[in-house]
């Protein structure tokens, strides 16, 4: 799993890499939140000029970005409850990792940890990526692609996700990830399919997400091993 996040951290580093993309530069005081981190390789690459946010599910992958970086604050937490105060952040970001989350939950506390006018930066997997996976797997791993075909046509058309296994993951398309943004209260949703599937969105002041409470109090963060951490 190191390999894998190192890996990435130089696709991140290397612009000529054809599979390199990150988020736009912001204010040096602006706040950024990396929903599904990893080992921070992102934020890293982004923005070394400031502590950023970062969360992740799993421990091994945040241990490893402690190693790499002092510059993000790690935080052991799911995107669908973000254990963060209610306008918190300039722009959040999701590379590659919304597609395996609960998206309109996820999307619904991304809005409520924003500040105003703030945004999201969401890399994306497009049909193309499961299928390509689905052809070089087994019979397993075929049977799990029907799963994300399912899930990704529920989103598109019903705006519904379901789990399996204890796990999410879907495809994304254009129609169906504007909507979900639009329902937990984003506008100017903007699509870039140039080189990979990009979503940018602005949270909208006036709208609160449906099912959210946008001024719930922080739950309990729950620190990496061997590191305090502190969110607010």
């Amino acid at each position: 799993m190191s390999d894998y996040h190192l890996a990435e951290l130089r696709v991140a580093s290397d612009p000529a890499d054809p599979n390199h993309s990150l988020p736009p530069p912001l204010p040096p005081a602006a706040r950024v939140l990396d929903v599904g981190c990893g080992a921070g390789q992102t934020l890293i690459a982004a923005y070394p000029d400031r502590m950023s946010f970062g969360v992740d599910i799993n421990f091994g992958a945040l241990r490893l970005g402690q190693s790499l970086t002092s510059h993000v604050r790690f935080v052991h937490s799911d995107g669908t409850a973000l254990p963060f105060m209610a306008g918190q952040f300039d722009m959040v970001v999701a590379r590659v990792s919304l597609p395996y989350m609960n998206i309109l939950a996820c999307l619904s506390e991304m809005r409520r940890v924003l500040k105003p006018n703030g945004s999201v930066w969401l890399a994306l997997h497009p049909l193309a990526i499961p299928l390509r996976q689905a052809r070089r797997a087994g019979y397993k791993g075929k049977i799990w692609f029907l799963y994300v075909l399912l899930n990704g046509l529920c989103l598109h058309f019903f705006q519904r996700q379901f789990g399996l296994l204890g796990k999410y993951e879907s495809f994304q398309t254009e129609r169906g990830i504007r909507r979900a943004l639009e329902r937990s209260g984003f506008g100017e949703v903007a699509v870039s399919r140039t080189r990979q599937f990009i979503v940018t969105a602005r949270a909208v002041v006036s709208a609160v997400p449906a099912g959210s409470a946008a001024s719930r109090p922080a739950t309990p963060i729950r620190p990496v091993p061997g590191r305090s951490s502190s969110g607010s």
